[in-house]
Protein backbone atom coordinates (compact mmCIF):
# COMPACT_ATOMS: atom_id res chain seq x y z
CA UNK A 1 0.00 0.00 0.00
CA UNK A 2 1.35 3.29 -0.69
CA UNK A 3 2.41 5.53 2.05
CA UNK A 4 0.34 7.99 3.81
CA UNK A 5 1.32 11.87 3.49
CA UNK A 6 2.51 12.16 6.67
CA UNK A 7 3.21 16.25 7.78
CA UNK A 8 6.32 15.28 10.13
CA UNK A 9 9.60 17.26 10.68
CA UNK A 10 10.51 16.25 6.94
CA UNK A 11 7.86 16.91 5.03
CA UNK A 12 6.88 20.21 6.88
CA UNK A 13 8.48 22.10 4.00
CA UNK A 14 6.44 20.19 1.29
CA UNK A 15 3.71 21.09 3.04
CA UNK A 16 4.54 24.66 3.89
CA UNK A 17 5.40 25.17 -0.18
CA UNK A 18 1.66 23.81 -1.07
CA UNK A 19 0.20 26.01 1.46
CA UNK A 20 2.07 29.16 -0.14
CA UNK A 21 1.49 28.18 -3.39
CA UNK A 22 -2.21 27.56 -3.34
CA UNK A 23 -2.28 31.70 -0.88
CA UNK A 24 -0.21 32.89 -4.35
CA UNK A 25 -2.40 31.97 -6.79
CA UNK A 26 -5.60 33.15 -5.10
CA UNK A 27 -3.13 36.42 -5.14
CA UNK A 28 -2.72 36.01 -8.45
CA UNK A 29 -6.47 35.42 -9.64
CA UNK A 30 -6.82 38.69 -7.38
CA UNK A 31 -5.00 41.23 -9.23
CA UNK A 32 -5.35 42.89 -12.80
CA UNK A 33 -5.45 40.37 -15.71
CA UNK A 34 -1.93 40.46 -17.56
CA UNK A 35 -0.99 43.01 -15.51
CA UNK A 36 2.65 43.47 -14.56
CA UNK A 37 1.99 42.58 -11.01
CA UNK A 38 -0.17 39.28 -11.88
CA UNK A 39 3.07 38.32 -14.58
CA UNK A 40 5.58 38.13 -11.31
CA UNK A 41 3.47 36.33 -9.47
CA UNK A 42 2.61 33.55 -11.80
CA UNK A 43 6.61 33.48 -12.81
CA UNK A 44 7.87 33.89 -9.23
CA UNK A 45 5.87 31.07 -8.21
CA UNK A 46 7.26 28.98 -10.96
CA UNK A 47 10.75 30.08 -10.22
CA UNK A 48 10.14 28.96 -6.82
CA UNK A 49 10.06 25.69 -7.63
CA UNK A 50 12.77 25.02 -9.80
CA UNK A 51 14.52 26.37 -6.83
CA UNK A 52 12.91 23.75 -4.38
CA UNK A 53 14.16 20.97 -6.73
CA UNK A 54 17.41 22.32 -6.72
CA UNK A 55 17.15 22.97 -2.46
CA UNK A 56 16.05 19.17 -2.27
CA UNK A 57 18.93 17.61 -4.18
CA UNK A 58 21.34 19.84 -1.76
CA UNK A 59 19.15 19.13 0.94
CA UNK A 60 17.99 15.49 1.38
CA UNK A 61 21.04 14.14 -1.19
CA UNK A 62 19.34 11.76 -3.36
CA UNK A 63 21.98 8.96 -4.31
CA UNK A 64 21.10 10.07 -8.26
CA UNK A 65 20.77 13.46 -8.08
CA UNK A 66 21.17 13.79 -11.81
CA UNK A 67 17.50 13.53 -12.36
CA UNK A 68 16.02 15.93 -10.65
CA UNK A 69 18.38 18.72 -11.77
CA UNK A 70 17.12 17.86 -15.31
CA UNK A 71 13.44 18.50 -13.89
CA UNK A 72 14.96 21.54 -12.48
CA UNK A 73 16.21 22.86 -15.73
CA UNK A 74 12.81 21.81 -17.56
CA UNK A 75 10.76 23.61 -15.42
CA UNK A 76 13.10 26.65 -15.35
CA UNK A 77 12.73 26.57 -19.18
CA UNK A 78 8.90 26.76 -19.03
CA UNK A 79 9.49 29.78 -16.44
CA UNK A 80 11.84 31.48 -18.78
CA UNK A 81 9.64 30.89 -22.06
CA UNK A 82 6.40 32.79 -19.47
CA UNK A 83 8.65 35.65 -18.98
CA UNK A 84 9.01 36.17 -22.76
CA UNK A 85 5.40 35.49 -23.74
CA UNK A 86 4.88 38.46 -21.35
CA UNK A 87 7.75 40.49 -22.50
CA UNK A 88 7.34 40.58 -26.13
CA UNK A 89 4.10 41.89 -27.47
CA UNK A 90 2.08 40.48 -29.87
CA UNK A 91 4.85 37.81 -30.53
CA UNK A 92 5.73 35.76 -34.20
CA UNK A 93 5.12 31.96 -34.29
CA UNK A 94 6.83 30.20 -33.86
CA UNK A 95 8.93 32.81 -31.00
CA UNK A 96 11.46 32.71 -28.82
CA UNK A 97 8.75 31.60 -26.20
CA UNK A 98 7.90 28.79 -28.27
CA UNK A 99 12.01 27.62 -28.59
CA UNK A 100 12.09 27.75 -24.80
CA UNK A 101 8.81 26.14 -23.90
CA UNK A 102 9.64 23.40 -26.00
CA UNK A 103 13.40 23.01 -25.09
CA UNK A 104 11.88 22.16 -21.30
CA UNK A 105 10.47 19.09 -22.39
CA UNK A 106 12.99 16.86 -23.35
CA UNK A 107 14.59 17.83 -19.75
CA UNK A 108 11.47 17.17 -18.15
CA UNK A 109 11.08 13.53 -19.97
CA UNK A 110 15.05 12.64 -19.38
CA UNK A 111 14.62 13.79 -15.95
CA UNK A 112 11.46 11.28 -15.81
CA UNK A 113 12.95 8.58 -17.55
CA UNK A 114 16.01 8.26 -15.59
CA UNK A 115 14.55 7.92 -12.07
CA UNK A 116 12.69 5.08 -13.76
CA UNK A 117 15.38 3.82 -14.85
CA UNK A 118 17.02 4.34 -11.57
CA UNK A 119 14.74 2.41 -9.63
CA UNK A 120 15.17 -0.79 -11.63
CA UNK A 121 12.11 -0.94 -13.92
CA UNK A 122 13.79 -1.69 -16.42
CA UNK A 123 14.19 -5.35 -15.68
CA UNK A 124 10.15 -5.46 -16.16
CA UNK A 125 9.34 -5.94 -19.73
CA UNK A 126 5.90 -6.71 -19.25
CA UNK A 127 4.93 -3.62 -17.31
CA UNK A 128 6.71 -1.74 -20.24
CA UNK A 129 4.78 -3.09 -22.94
CA UNK A 130 1.55 -2.05 -20.85
CA UNK A 131 3.17 1.62 -20.83
CA UNK A 132 3.85 0.89 -25.14
CA UNK A 133 0.33 -0.04 -25.41
CA UNK A 134 -1.25 3.32 -22.99
CA UNK A 135 1.10 5.18 -24.43
CA UNK A 136 0.10 4.78 -28.16
CA UNK A 137 -3.25 5.12 -27.30
CA UNK A 138 -2.80 8.35 -25.94
CA UNK A 139 -0.93 9.22 -28.68
CA UNK A 140 -3.86 8.25 -31.65
CA UNK A 141 -6.17 10.39 -29.54
CA UNK A 142 -4.02 13.03 -29.05
CA UNK A 143 -3.19 13.16 -33.18
CA UNK A 144 -6.81 13.01 -34.03
CA UNK A 145 -8.95 15.62 -31.49
CA UNK A 146 -5.27 17.97 -30.38
CA UNK A 147 -2.64 17.26 -32.82
CA UNK A 148 -3.87 17.35 -36.13
CA UNK A 149 -6.10 20.06 -36.12
CA UNK A 150 -3.31 22.28 -34.26
CA UNK A 151 -1.26 21.35 -37.43
CA UNK A 152 -3.75 22.22 -39.68
CA UNK A 153 -4.77 25.03 -38.66
CA UNK A 154 -1.55 26.98 -39.07
CA UNK A 155 -0.81 28.88 -42.17
CA UNK A 156 3.24 28.08 -42.87
CA UNK A 157 5.13 25.38 -42.08
CA UNK A 158 6.68 26.65 -39.12
CA UNK A 159 3.22 27.54 -37.41
CA UNK A 160 2.10 23.71 -38.57
CA UNK A 161 5.51 21.96 -37.12
CA UNK A 162 5.44 24.62 -33.74
CA UNK A 163 1.54 23.70 -33.26
CA UNK A 164 2.00 19.81 -34.01
CA UNK A 165 4.96 19.88 -31.38
CA UNK A 166 3.66 21.10 -28.10
CA UNK A 167 0.81 18.00 -28.19
CA UNK A 168 3.92 15.65 -29.35
CA UNK A 169 5.80 16.85 -26.30
CA UNK A 170 2.77 16.14 -23.83
CA UNK A 171 2.74 12.19 -25.41
CA UNK A 172 6.56 12.04 -24.78
CA UNK A 173 5.96 12.92 -21.72
CA UNK A 174 2.92 11.00 -20.65
CA UNK A 175 5.15 8.22 -21.91
CA UNK A 176 7.66 8.88 -19.23
CA UNK A 177 5.20 9.35 -16.75
CA UNK A 178 3.52 5.75 -17.81
CA UNK A 179 7.02 4.80 -17.36
CA UNK A 180 6.71 5.47 -13.53
CA UNK A 181 3.76 3.41 -12.57
CA UNK A 182 5.33 -0.06 -13.94
CA UNK A 183 8.31 0.64 -10.96
CA UNK A 184 7.77 0.22 -7.40
CA UNK A 185 8.54 4.17 -7.35
CA UNK A 186 4.97 4.69 -7.65
CA UNK A 187 4.42 3.97 -4.14
CA UNK A 188 5.86 7.01 -2.14
CA UNK A 189 4.21 10.37 -1.85
CA UNK A 190 7.00 11.98 -3.78
CA UNK A 191 5.96 10.04 -6.96
CA UNK A 192 2.56 10.80 -6.16
CA UNK A 193 3.28 14.62 -6.30
CA UNK A 194 4.89 14.29 -9.13
CA UNK A 195 2.65 12.82 -10.84
CA UNK A 196 -0.54 14.88 -9.89
CA UNK A 197 1.86 17.88 -11.13
CA UNK A 198 2.20 16.39 -14.33
CA UNK A 199 -1.94 15.24 -14.93
CA UNK A 200 -2.76 18.63 -13.97
CA UNK A 201 -0.01 19.73 -16.65
CA UNK A 202 -1.42 17.81 -18.92
CA UNK A 203 -4.77 18.91 -18.26
CA UNK A 204 -3.87 22.65 -19.17
CA UNK A 205 -1.96 21.61 -22.35
CA UNK A 206 -5.06 19.45 -23.70
CA UNK A 207 -7.60 22.55 -22.77
CA UNK A 208 -5.21 25.02 -24.36
CA UNK A 209 -4.83 23.18 -27.34
CA UNK A 210 -8.55 22.56 -28.06
CA UNK A 211 -9.17 26.33 -27.67
CA UNK A 212 -5.72 28.19 -28.06
CA UNK A 213 -7.71 30.66 -29.72
CA UNK A 214 -9.70 31.76 -27.40
CA UNK A 215 -7.43 31.78 -24.41
CA UNK A 216 -6.29 34.78 -22.73
CA UNK A 217 -3.81 35.54 -19.55
CA UNK A 218 -5.86 35.62 -16.69
CA UNK A 219 -8.05 32.90 -17.38
CA UNK A 220 -9.13 29.61 -15.30
CA UNK A 221 -6.90 27.85 -17.23
CA UNK A 222 -4.21 29.22 -15.70
CA UNK A 223 -4.86 27.56 -12.20
CA UNK A 224 -3.67 23.87 -14.12
CA UNK A 225 0.12 25.54 -14.59
CA UNK A 226 -0.12 27.07 -11.05
CA UNK A 227 -0.59 24.26 -9.30
CA UNK A 228 1.49 21.99 -11.66
CA UNK A 229 4.24 24.48 -10.41
CA UNK A 230 2.87 23.88 -6.54
CA UNK A 231 2.91 20.20 -6.40
CA UNK A 232 6.33 19.78 -8.96
CA UNK A 233 8.20 22.26 -6.12
CA UNK A 234 6.29 19.94 -3.40
CA UNK A 235 7.47 16.77 -4.88
CA UNK A 236 11.18 17.51 -4.29
CA UNK A 237 10.47 18.98 -0.87
CA UNK A 238 9.55 15.79 0.71
CA UNK A 239 11.82 13.39 2.30
CA UNK A 240 10.68 10.42 0.37
CA UNK A 241 12.36 12.08 -3.19
CA UNK A 242 15.47 11.10 -1.71
CA UNK A 243 14.56 6.82 -2.19
CA UNK A 244 12.69 7.68 -5.46
CA UNK A 245 15.43 6.67 -7.74
CA UNK A 246 17.19 4.30 -5.58
CA UNK A 247 16.15 0.46 -6.75
CA UNK A 248 14.46 -1.60 -4.77
CA UNK A 249 12.28 -5.00 -4.99
CA UNK A 250 9.08 -4.59 -7.17
CA UNK A 251 5.87 -6.44 -6.22
CA UNK A 252 4.96 -8.75 -8.41
CA UNK A 253 3.08 -7.63 -11.74
CA UNK A 254 -0.34 -8.71 -11.18
CA UNK A 255 -2.92 -9.31 -13.97
CA UNK A 256 -5.67 -7.12 -12.61
CA UNK A 257 -9.05 -6.13 -13.59
CA UNK A 258 -8.15 -2.61 -14.20
CA UNK A 259 -4.73 -3.51 -16.20
CA UNK A 260 -7.72 -5.56 -18.28
CA UNK A 261 -9.82 -2.48 -18.94
CA UNK A 262 -6.63 -0.70 -19.64
CA UNK A 263 -5.81 -3.08 -22.29
CA UNK A 264 -9.17 -3.32 -23.48
CA UNK A 265 -9.78 0.83 -23.71
CA UNK A 266 -6.56 0.75 -25.58
CA UNK A 267 -7.62 -1.84 -28.15
CA UNK A 268 -11.42 0.06 -28.69
CA UNK A 269 -9.42 3.53 -29.25
CA UNK A 270 -8.97 3.00 -32.61
CA UNK A 271 -12.62 2.01 -34.11
CA UNK A 272 -13.73 4.76 -31.19
CA UNK A 273 -11.70 7.31 -32.77
CA UNK A 274 -13.30 6.22 -36.45
CA UNK A 275 -16.61 6.12 -35.01
CA UNK A 276 -16.54 9.57 -33.85
CA UNK A 277 -14.92 11.08 -37.00
CA UNK A 278 -18.02 9.37 -38.98
CA UNK A 279 -20.53 10.57 -36.67
CA UNK A 280 -18.35 13.88 -36.94
CA UNK A 281 -19.01 13.87 -40.91
CA UNK A 282 -15.07 14.14 -41.19
CA UNK A 283 -12.70 12.88 -43.02
CA UNK A 284 -11.17 9.57 -41.45
CA UNK A 285 -7.84 9.92 -40.50
CA UNK A 286 -7.33 6.82 -41.86
CA UNK A 287 -3.23 6.59 -42.91
CA UNK A 288 -2.29 7.61 -39.01
CA UNK A 289 -5.28 5.79 -37.38
CA UNK A 290 -4.34 2.16 -39.28
CA UNK A 291 -0.64 2.11 -38.14
CA UNK A 292 -1.66 3.08 -34.67
CA UNK A 293 -4.23 0.50 -34.14
CA UNK A 294 -1.49 -1.94 -35.62
CA UNK A 295 1.05 -1.24 -33.08
CA UNK A 296 -1.65 -1.18 -30.22
CA UNK A 297 -3.01 -4.57 -31.37
CA UNK A 298 0.28 -6.53 -31.68
CA UNK A 299 1.58 -4.83 -28.46
CA UNK A 300 -1.44 -6.17 -26.93
CA UNK A 301 -1.29 -9.87 -28.55
CA UNK A 302 2.00 -10.10 -27.33
CA UNK A 303 1.13 -9.13 -23.82
CA UNK A 304 -1.22 -11.43 -23.68
CA UNK A 305 1.32 -14.39 -25.35
CA UNK A 306 3.49 -12.92 -22.23
CA UNK A 307 0.52 -13.93 -19.91
CA UNK A 308 -0.44 -17.32 -21.19
CA UNK A 309 3.45 -18.23 -21.40
CA UNK A 310 3.46 -17.14 -17.42
CA UNK A 311 0.30 -19.26 -16.87
CA UNK A 312 2.32 -21.92 -18.46
CA UNK A 313 5.11 -21.53 -16.94
CA UNK A 314 3.31 -21.49 -13.57
CA UNK A 315 1.26 -24.55 -14.12
CA UNK A 316 4.60 -26.64 -14.98
CA UNK A 317 6.22 -25.59 -11.41
CA UNK A 318 3.34 -26.73 -9.75
CA UNK A 319 3.25 -30.34 -11.41
CA UNK A 320 7.03 -29.97 -10.73
CA UNK A 321 6.10 -29.13 -6.89
CA UNK A 322 3.45 -32.01 -6.53
CA UNK A 323 5.71 -34.82 -7.85
CA UNK A 324 8.27 -33.39 -5.38
CA UNK A 325 5.80 -33.40 -2.88
CA UNK A 326 4.55 -36.74 -3.66
CA UNK A 327 7.97 -37.84 -3.55
CA UNK A 328 8.76 -36.41 -0.65
CA UNK A 329 5.66 -37.93 1.02
CA UNK A 330 6.81 -41.47 -0.18
CA UNK A 331 10.19 -40.98 1.08
CA UNK A 332 9.12 -39.73 4.59
CA UNK A 333 6.45 -42.55 4.70
CA UNK A 334 9.41 -45.21 4.13
CA UNK A 335 11.58 -43.74 6.81
CA UNK A 336 8.59 -43.83 9.40
CA UNK A 337 8.15 -47.82 8.81
CA UNK A 338 12.24 -48.05 8.74
CA UNK A 339 12.05 -45.60 11.99
CA UNK A 340 9.28 -48.01 13.54
CA UNK A 341 11.13 -51.05 12.52
CA UNK A 342 14.48 -49.82 13.75
CA UNK A 343 12.37 -48.95 17.36
CA UNK A 344 10.70 -52.59 17.65
CA UNK A 345 14.04 -54.09 16.76
CA UNK A 346 15.90 -52.20 19.21
CA UNK A 347 13.50 -52.79 21.84
CA UNK A 348 13.46 -56.46 21.16
CA UNK A 349 17.24 -55.82 21.42
CA UNK A 350 17.10 -54.15 24.66
CA UNK A 351 14.72 -56.71 26.27
CA UNK A 352 16.72 -59.60 24.60
CA UNK A 353 20.40 -58.37 26.15
CA UNK A 354 18.51 -57.62 29.42
CA UNK A 355 17.08 -61.08 29.77
CA UNK A 356 20.57 -62.67 28.98
CA UNK A 357 21.83 -60.40 31.40
CA UNK A 358 19.41 -61.13 34.32
CA UNK A 359 20.41 -64.68 33.86
CA UNK A 360 23.96 -64.19 34.86
CA UNK A 361 22.80 -61.56 37.47
CA UNK A 362 21.02 -64.06 39.09
CA UNK A 363 23.29 -66.35 40.11
CA UNK A 364 25.53 -63.97 41.08
CA UNK A 365 23.08 -62.70 44.04
CA UNK A 366 22.26 -65.91 44.82
CA UNK A 367 25.77 -67.28 45.47
CA UNK A 368 27.13 -63.86 47.03
CA UNK A 369 23.98 -64.01 49.68
CA UNK A 370 25.44 -67.89 50.17
CA UNK A 371 28.92 -66.44 50.70
CA UNK A 372 27.51 -64.08 53.13
CA UNK A 373 25.56 -66.64 55.05
CA UNK A 374 26.83 -66.50 59.08
CA UNK A 375 26.86 -70.33 58.60
CA UNK A 376 29.23 -70.49 55.60
CA UNK A 377 32.30 -72.72 56.77
CA UNK A 378 35.07 -71.31 57.18
CA UNK A 379 33.46 -67.70 58.10
CA UNK A 380 34.86 -64.82 56.17
CA UNK A 381 37.31 -62.39 57.63
CA UNK A 382 35.99 -58.85 57.64
CA UNK A 383 37.59 -58.03 54.35
CA UNK A 384 36.50 -60.32 52.16
CA UNK A 385 33.13 -59.57 53.54
CA UNK A 386 33.22 -55.82 52.75
CA UNK A 387 34.29 -57.18 49.15
CA UNK A 388 31.10 -59.19 48.84
CA UNK A 389 28.93 -56.50 50.31
CA UNK A 390 30.22 -54.23 47.55
CA UNK A 391 29.49 -57.00 44.87
CA UNK A 392 25.93 -57.58 46.42
CA UNK A 393 24.94 -54.25 46.55
CA UNK A 394 26.12 -53.57 42.82
CA UNK A 395 24.57 -56.41 41.57
CA UNK A 396 21.57 -55.35 43.41
CA UNK A 397 21.42 -52.33 41.60
CA UNK A 398 22.10 -53.58 38.32
CA UNK A 399 19.29 -56.28 38.57
CA UNK A 400 17.03 -53.17 39.40
CA UNK A 401 18.43 -51.36 35.96
CA UNK A 402 18.01 -54.24 33.65
CA UNK A 403 14.59 -54.83 35.17
CA UNK A 404 13.97 -51.19 34.78
CA UNK A 405 14.67 -51.80 30.90
CA UNK A 406 12.58 -54.71 30.44
CA UNK A 407 9.70 -53.14 31.69
CA UNK A 408 10.36 -50.14 29.20
CA UNK A 409 10.63 -52.98 26.60
CA UNK A 410 6.87 -54.42 27.49
CA UNK A 411 5.97 -51.04 27.52
CA UNK A 412 7.00 -50.51 23.92
CA UNK A 413 5.55 -53.35 22.87
CA UNK A 414 2.19 -52.34 24.68
CA UNK A 415 2.34 -55.43 27.18
CA UNK A 416 1.74 -53.73 30.40
CA UNK A 417 -0.88 -56.35 31.60
CA UNK A 418 -2.31 -55.64 35.08
CA UNK A 419 -4.29 -57.35 37.85
CA UNK A 420 -6.52 -55.24 40.03
CA UNK A 421 -7.92 -56.31 43.09
CA UNK A 422 -9.05 -54.67 45.57
CA UNK A 423 -6.52 -53.34 48.30
CA UNK A 424 -5.44 -51.13 50.75
CA UNK A 425 -3.07 -48.74 49.84
CA UNK A 426 -2.37 -47.50 53.38
CA UNK A 427 -0.86 -51.03 54.20
CA UNK A 428 0.99 -51.22 50.25
CA UNK A 429 2.73 -47.56 51.39
CA UNK A 430 4.03 -49.15 54.57
CA UNK A 431 5.29 -51.79 53.16
CA UNK A 432 7.68 -49.67 50.80
CA UNK A 433 8.48 -47.46 53.48
CA UNK A 434 9.57 -50.53 55.72
CA UNK A 435 11.53 -51.76 53.00
CA UNK A 436 13.28 -48.47 52.21
CA UNK A 437 13.88 -47.46 55.97
CA UNK A 438 17.58 -48.76 56.15
CA UNK A 439 18.36 -47.40 52.65
CA UNK A 440 17.71 -43.86 53.81
CA UNK A 441 19.25 -44.65 57.43
CA UNK A 442 22.23 -45.44 56.22
CA UNK A 443 21.91 -41.98 54.03
CA UNK A 444 21.14 -40.31 57.38
CA UNK A 445 17.56 -39.05 56.16
CA UNK A 446 14.26 -39.53 58.67
CA UNK A 447 11.69 -41.31 56.30
CA UNK A 448 8.01 -40.70 57.52
CA UNK A 449 5.07 -42.40 56.40
CA UNK A 450 1.72 -39.82 57.22
CA UNK A 451 -2.05 -40.19 56.16
CA UNK A 452 -5.25 -42.51 56.87
CA UNK A 453 -5.20 -45.87 58.36
CA UNK A 454 -7.30 -47.59 55.44
CA UNK A 455 -7.41 -46.21 51.45
CA UNK A 456 -9.21 -48.64 49.89
CA UNK A 457 -8.68 -48.57 46.02
CA UNK A 458 -8.80 -51.45 43.15
CA UNK A 459 -5.05 -51.30 41.80
CA UNK A 460 -2.42 -53.94 40.68
CA UNK A 461 -0.74 -54.86 44.21
CA UNK A 462 2.43 -55.25 42.04
CA UNK A 463 2.47 -52.51 39.84
CA UNK A 464 1.71 -50.39 43.05
CA UNK A 465 4.41 -51.42 45.23
CA UNK A 466 6.96 -50.88 42.26
CA UNK A 467 5.29 -47.50 41.94
CA UNK A 468 6.07 -46.83 45.62
CA UNK A 469 9.14 -48.42 45.22
CA UNK A 470 10.61 -46.18 42.75
CA UNK A 471 9.37 -43.07 43.90
CA UNK A 472 10.64 -43.30 47.73
CA UNK A 473 14.21 -44.59 45.84
CA UNK A 474 14.24 -41.54 43.98
CA UNK A 475 13.56 -39.19 47.13
CA UNK A 476 16.05 -40.68 49.05
CA UNK A 477 18.96 -40.49 45.81
CA UNK A 478 18.47 -36.98 46.11
CA UNK A 479 17.94 -36.01 49.17
CA UNK A 480 21.62 -34.61 50.98
CA UNK A 481 22.37 -36.13 54.64
CA UNK A 482 19.92 -34.54 57.15
CA UNK A 483 17.06 -34.35 54.65
CA UNK A 484 13.56 -36.29 55.66
CA UNK A 485 11.37 -38.16 52.99
CA UNK A 486 7.41 -38.05 53.49
CA UNK A 487 4.94 -40.88 52.20
CA UNK A 488 1.18 -39.72 51.98
CA UNK A 489 -2.05 -41.80 51.62
CA UNK A 490 -5.47 -40.57 51.86
CA UNK A 491 -8.47 -40.92 50.16
CA UNK A 492 -10.55 -38.69 48.00
CA UNK A 493 -14.26 -39.24 47.37
CA UNK A 494 -13.92 -40.69 43.94
CA UNK A 495 -10.20 -42.87 44.63
CA UNK A 496 -6.60 -42.30 46.36
CA UNK A 497 -4.05 -39.58 46.33
CA UNK A 498 0.04 -40.62 46.94
CA UNK A 499 2.41 -38.09 47.93
CA UNK A 500 6.14 -38.31 48.15
CA UNK A 501 7.90 -35.55 49.34
CA UNK A 502 11.33 -35.05 49.60
CA UNK A 503 13.64 -31.96 51.14
CA UNK A 504 15.97 -32.90 48.19
CA UNK A 505 17.95 -30.98 45.87
CA UNK A 506 14.64 -29.96 43.65
CA UNK A 507 13.78 -29.38 40.37
CA UNK A 508 13.81 -25.86 38.29
CA UNK A 509 10.16 -25.22 36.98
CA UNK A 510 11.41 -25.85 33.09
CA UNK A 511 12.08 -29.13 34.40
CA UNK A 512 8.34 -30.43 36.17
CA UNK A 513 7.21 -31.75 32.89
CA UNK A 514 10.13 -33.25 31.59
CA UNK A 515 11.43 -35.77 34.56
CA UNK A 516 8.87 -38.29 33.20
CA UNK A 517 10.20 -38.41 29.53
CA UNK A 518 12.41 -41.56 29.24
CA UNK A 519 16.02 -41.25 29.94
CA UNK A 520 15.47 -37.86 30.94
CA UNK A 521 18.29 -36.75 33.75
CA UNK A 522 17.66 -33.31 35.47
CA UNK A 523 20.64 -31.04 35.38
CA UNK A 524 21.28 -30.79 38.70
CA UNK A 525 21.53 -34.57 39.17
CA UNK A 526 24.43 -34.45 36.32
CA UNK A 527 26.14 -31.99 37.51
CA UNK A 528 26.23 -33.55 41.38
CA UNK A 529 27.14 -36.84 39.35
CA UNK A 530 24.25 -38.79 41.47
CA UNK A 531 24.16 -42.39 39.20
CA UNK A 532 20.79 -43.10 37.40
CA UNK A 533 18.93 -44.05 33.82
CA UNK A 534 16.37 -41.92 33.54
CA UNK A 535 13.64 -44.68 33.41
CA UNK A 536 12.22 -44.21 36.76
CA UNK A 537 9.72 -41.77 36.91
CA UNK A 538 9.20 -42.73 33.58
CA UNK A 539 8.12 -46.22 34.21
CA UNK A 540 5.88 -44.78 37.35
CA UNK A 541 4.32 -42.31 34.88
CA UNK A 542 3.40 -45.60 32.63
CA UNK A 543 2.21 -47.76 35.92
CA UNK A 544 -0.22 -44.31 37.09
CA UNK A 545 -1.90 -43.75 33.37
CA UNK A 546 -2.11 -47.90 32.94
CA UNK A 547 -4.21 -47.29 36.22
CA UNK A 548 -6.45 -44.63 34.84
CA UNK A 549 -4.48 -42.10 37.35
CA UNK A 550 -2.36 -38.72 36.88
CA UNK A 551 1.28 -37.95 38.24
CA UNK A 552 2.00 -34.34 38.63
CA UNK A 553 5.65 -32.89 40.38
CA UNK A 554 5.93 -29.80 41.78
CA UNK A 555 8.20 -27.86 44.16
CA UNK A 556 8.23 -27.34 47.46
CA UNK A 557 8.01 -24.37 49.68
CA UNK A 558 11.89 -24.52 50.06
CA UNK A 559 13.97 -26.97 48.76
CA UNK A 560 12.81 -30.49 47.80
CA UNK A 561 10.03 -31.99 45.29
CA UNK A 562 6.72 -33.55 45.50
CA UNK A 563 5.03 -36.08 43.22
CA UNK A 564 1.53 -36.20 43.81
CA UNK A 565 -0.29 -39.39 42.54
CA UNK A 566 -4.41 -39.73 41.96
CA UNK A 567 -5.88 -42.93 41.33
CA UNK A 568 -9.63 -43.80 41.03
CA UNK A 569 -11.15 -46.06 42.86
CA UNK A 570 -11.27 -48.50 39.81
CA UNK A 571 -8.76 -49.91 37.39
CA UNK A 572 -10.20 -49.12 34.31
CA UNK A 573 -9.10 -52.89 32.39
CA UNK A 574 -10.56 -53.43 29.08
CA UNK A 575 -11.30 -56.83 27.92
CA UNK A 576 -9.20 -57.44 25.67
CA UNK A 577 -6.49 -56.61 27.94
CA UNK A 578 -7.59 -59.01 30.27
CA UNK A 579 -8.31 -61.89 28.51
CA UNK A 580 -4.49 -61.62 27.04
CA UNK A 581 -3.67 -61.23 30.71
CA UNK A 582 -5.58 -64.81 31.21
CA UNK A 583 -3.93 -65.84 28.22
CA UNK A 584 -0.30 -65.55 29.09
CA UNK A 585 -1.00 -66.63 32.95
CA UNK A 586 -2.78 -70.20 31.19
CA UNK A 587 0.26 -70.68 29.43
Amino acid sequence: MPAPFRIGRDSRAAAVFVAAGVVLSGIYFALPRGGAASSVVYEGLGASASLALLWGVRHFKPRQPLPWLLLSAGNALFVAGDTLSDILVNPPVPSAADGFYLAGYPFLAAGLVLLVYHAGARQRLAAFVDAGIVTLAFALLQWVFVMGPAVRSGSSLSEQIVAGLYPAMDVVLLAALVGFVVSPEWLTPSFGLLAASLIVFFIGDEIYGLSVNSYHAGDALDMTWLLSYVLFGAAALHPSMRSLSEPRRAPALQVSAWRIGLLAAALISAPAVLFVQHERGVQLDLPVVFPLATAIALLVVARFTGILRALERIRVRGRSARAAAEEMQRQRAEQNVQLVEADRLKDEFVALISHDVRTPLTSIIGYVELALDEGTQPPLDVERRRYLDIVSRSSERLMRIVDDLLFVARLQAGRLLLEPSKLDLAVIARQAVEEARPRAERRGLTLSLLGDDQVPVEADRGRMFQLLDNLVSNAIKFTPEGGRVDVRASRTEDGAVLEVSDTGIGLPQSELELVFERFFRSGQAVSNQIPGTGLGLFIAKAIVEAHGGQISASSRDGPGTTFRIELPAHTPVTDEVRAEGELLRSS
